[in-house]
């Protein structure tokens, strides 16, 4: 099973400073406020589908802070695709 953007989606985003990010969900209408570490797990999934640990993987360098164990790492990813899910921007297939 792997986490992907929902089908029929185009991602529109713009960033600042790549802090602040906005992307544009063209299935709802809807625009959303994110951090920079959802808009990596989205621009991530824009490629291709991927499982949370093949996910985790790939977003570990650039994304993990010091300090944080792989173990919290691994929790905060999956909140994040919870959360994208919520909002309608990723499904799990």
């Amino acid at each position: 099973m792997e986490w992907r953007l929902t089908p029929s989606q185009a991602v529109s985003y713009c960033s600042w400073d790549d802090d602040e990010w906005v992307f544009y969900n063209n299935l709802s209408g809807d625009t959303h406020l994110l951090g920079s570490a959802a808009a990596q797990v989205l621009l991530e999934l824009r490629q291709s589908s991927l499982n949370a640990l093949h996910l985790t993987e790939a977003l570990a360098q650039r994304l993990q802070a010091e300090n944080v164990t792989d173990k919290e790492f691994s929790f905060q990813i999956d909140h994040l695709l919870n959360e994208l899910n919520t909002l309608g921007l990723i499904e799990f297939s």
